[in-house]
This record gives structure tokens, sequence and C-alpha cells, in this order.
């Protein structure tokens, strides 16, 4: 009997730790070194956070991240099904306060429940959408960079050939949220893309002894190409994580001397 109620307390200290770790946030600093970077884009910042679902953004967490930012990127799964959109209201008007360009691409639980009601959500609170298209971003030097974004896979088609169809031979950034969708390009595809910003894993989202359903978010070299793979804001369905971390990101890109 002691050892049942042994087991049971540790199992309830478990979930606890795990609701924890579904709360409890982190920001990933990564700096991309890049010869192609232009000069203009030299310490340019991006904020990324992607699959943010039933969570509400920690106003807290948002006052660390220094407000010399240069470009907010929401990478999909903003929403899911049964979250309020009071809630994604909040969520991007305090990613809008800083007063920086915010981009979205389209998540899979997007998809899920009154998408045309997202839609002219961001459209009324200035969010541009890059389903399967570029935007060139000029720096005050008028250098310029693509930022490319691409549908979801799974609801649409993530059309590389539309999206990239605008595209010059500038630094360019693809935003996916399957990074299913990067790995999937042909090398020749991938050759003119130096930088990729993904999300969806969650990292597993629960992982035992290292070992989960999906790969743990990393940030790594794929060829010539940067690949930043995410582990997510929020979760989906339960509120645990195990092996895992909430997270947002702030990459800052160098211009080598």
């Amino acid at each position: 009997m002691i050892y049942l109620l042994i087991l049971a307390i540790c199992g309830v200290l478990v979930l606890i730790y795990m609701v924890y770790l579904a709360h409890h946030d982190t920001i990933d600093y990564q700096t991309v070194t890049d010869e192609k970077i232009p000069s203009g884009f030299d310490l340019y910042r991006i904020f990324f956070i992607s699959d943010i679902h039933r969570r509400k953004l920690n106003k807290t967490t948002l006052n660390k991240v220094d407000k010399d930012i240069d470009l907010i990127i929401i990478g999909g799964d903003l929403k899911e099904k049964g979250v309020p959109f009071e809630r994604v209201k909040r969520n991007l008007e305090l990613l809008k306060k800083w007063n920086k360009p915010l981009y979205f691409i389209w998540g899979n639980n997007d998809y899920e429940e009154k998408p045309d009601v997202l839609y002219q959500l961001l459209l009324k609170k200035n969010v541009t959408i890059l389903a399967n298209k570029t935007e060139r971003i000029v720096s005050d030097n008028g250098d310029t960079l693509n930022l490319v974004g691409l549908d979801c896979c799974k609801y649409k088609e993530a059309r590389f050939d539309l999206a990239m169809k605008d595209v010059d031979n500038s630094y360019t950034v693809v935003i996916t949220h399957a990074p299913s969708a990067f790995y999937d390009m042909s090398d020749a595809e991938k050759e003119g893309v130096h930088l990729v910003l993904a999300g969806h894993t969650h990292g597993g989202q629960i992982r035992l002894f290292g070992y989960g359903l999906y790969e743990s978010g990393s940030f790594k070299k794929e060829g010539s190409t940067s690949v930043l793979v995410s582990e997510g804001y929020g979760y989906t369905r339960l509120p645990f994580r195990l092996g895992t971390r909430s997270e947002c990101h702030i990459i800052t890109f160098k211009h080598p001397l």
C-alpha cells in the first residue's frame, strides 16, 4: 500500500512538473553569421514565435525581449480549434506593442476552425500574411532581403515555386510551419535558401529518455542553409511538456567584417 501511495505522489509531482514546463518560457538567442547577409542587415534582429496554440502570451516574457528588434514572425498555429478569438486578439496586440512589422504564415491548426475569421482579424491588426509569397525587406541603406512564406502543406499546398517567383539573389529567409516542407525540396531549390524558420513539431512535446514522436528543436546547418526548428511556445490539447521547452527566439544577423 505504501508503495502505491509513493507511486501516486510521484505521478502527481511529474504531472505538476510537466505543467510547469509547458508554461515556463525560454527565450532562445541565435546569431546567423553569413557573408551573404548584406551590410545593411548587420545586427538586424528577428523575433520568431510559433505554435502558440491555446496559450496566452506571457507579458513578463515579452518584457524581457529587447525592444530593439526589427521584425516579428509568427510561424503558424496561432490558434487551434476551441481557442476563443478574443485570446488570439490579445496575443496579437501584445506582439504589436513593439510597433514593428508583423508577419504570419499559416499552420495546420489555424485552418481547423473559422480560418476566414482569423484571416479578417489578421488584416484588421495589420498583420502581413505570407502564403506562398515573398515580401522584400529594404534596409536603410537600400540593401534587400527576401522573406518567403509557405502555406501550410496539410490543408493547402506549400508551393515553393509560387513563393519564390519574385525572389532575387538577395539573402533569402524561408518560413514554413512544417520543416518537412524544406526537407522535401530538391537540392536545386534549397540552393537559393539561406535561412529556414520552422516549427510544428513541438520537439515531440513529451520526450521520454530522449525519445519523442519528433526530433528535438534545433538550430543547425543543412548544407549551406541555416535551419531553425522551434519546439514552439504553446501546446496542443493537454498543457504538458516533458523533455522539451516552451520557447520563442531572437535571431540576429551578422555580416562578417
